[in-house]
């Protein structure tokens, strides 16, 4: 019996190690394939915006945030806040024209803390865009991208002054939603060729910068463009940049007229609560002392034209004012008092200028 256990012993031997270097063989074969398809399949759906080298969200809000600026606002009614983005070296920021509009007084807040006086250089409010000026040479220009290369769902960051608090911009990273969008405006403006994004841009990021993962701007931020349920817009940065270099080849539009009155709109519940003569207009509420306006105009007067100009609130007032230059003789009509004793006044008047030494 002993013999053949040892012949059953070494065929079991032999059939043992077969089985072993086929399970070997096996585990090579089967063992290295996954692995390599699965780099295979990971490097393919890798995005391009994502390639070993390229800079992210923390380097790419390093590069860009010295070149975004808080732009604040002085209005007759109040006054607001937004963002800008330096466009050259020579004090050329640009911003929404929506952030500015009707503003008496704009001023820069740069990344230092420094705060700058601004001036309106031009402005297209069809493209919603302003390029505003400031004395300063030592501005960084953004890096500007071309948002005909933009991919549907390439990763963005929007940075912007969100809600004008202090402390720097804020950041909020998303995906090129879509291109090409149209959309309109709350006025009735239609809005081409936006890009969508679902960054994060809140009140206060207008005018400032959606990024793309090399630190180029590619788009500025509309926010006061929503179609709810967080689709945000942003102005392809193409358009704007043809749009800034027309404005600026225009030059500094020459300073606006002054005529010295502060005031607010006339709307049809405060005609109605003060048995007001008109049900819109310009209620002034301040007149300059030192201004055209002294001696000629009251508090409570509404200003309802300019030459032939109608003037229905205080952008309508404001817009005026911007397009005639000091030194233009104009004619206001304008009622004073209410009810019975209500007069229409036509009173003629130079416009002056904000400027002391001017």
């Amino acid at each position: 019996m002993r013999p053949l256990q040892c012949v059953n012993a070494r065929v079991v031997a032999a059939i043992s190690g077969m089985l072993l270097l086929g399970l070997l063989a096996t585990a090579c074969v089967f063992g290295a394939s996954p692995t390599e398809e699965t780099r295979s399949i990971t490097s393919e759906a890798t995005p391009s915006n994502r390639l070993s080298g390229e800079p992210w969200i923390p380097d790419v809000v390093e590069a860009v945030t010295p070149s975004i600026v808080q732009v604040t606002v002085r209005r007759a009614d109040g006054s607001g806040s937004g963002t800008g983005i330096v466009f050259d070296g020579q004090g050329t920021i640009i911003t929404n024209w929506h952030v500015v509009e009707s503003a008496s007084e704009i001023e820069v807040v740069l990344p230092s803390g420094v705060r700058l006086p601004a001036k309106l250089m031009r402005e297209d409010s069809d493209l919603d865009l302003a390029v505003l000026t400031v004395d300063a040479d030592e501005l960084v220009p953004a890096e500007f991208g071309d948002s005909s290369d933009l991919r549907v769902g390439e990763d963005v960051v929007s940075i912007g002054h969100a809600f004008g608090l202090s402390g720097g911009p804020s950041v909020s990273r998303g995906v090129v939603s879509a291109v090409n969008r149209t959309v309109p405006d709350s006025d009735g403006t239609i809005f081409e060729d936006l890009i969508q994004t679902d960054a994060a841009i809140n009140l206060g990021s207008s005018g400032g910068a959606l990024i793309n993962s090399s630190g180029e701007v590619i788009g500025i931020n509309v926010g006061s463009l929503s179609v709810g349920n967080g689709a945000n817009f942003a102005l392809d940065i193409n358009t704007v940049l043809e749009g800034t270099n027309r404005l600026v080849a225009l030059g500094v539009r020459e300073e606006p007229g002054y005529l010295g009155v502060g005031g607010v709109d006339v709307t049809p519940y405060l005609a109605f609560q003060q048995a007001l003569p008109v049900s819109e207009g310009f209620g002034v509420r301040y007149v300059d002392p030192q201004s055209p306006a002294a001696g000629e105009f009251e508090i409570d007067d509404i200003i309802v034209n300019i030459d032939d100009t109608r003037i229905r609130g205080v952008t309508d007032f404001t817009e005026f004012l911007r397009t005639h230059p000091h030194g233009t003789d104009i004619v206001v009509t304008a009622i004073r008092g209410a009810g019975d004793s209500a007069v229409v006044m036509e009173i003629p008047v130079t416009l002056g200028s904000p400027s002391p030494d001017a």
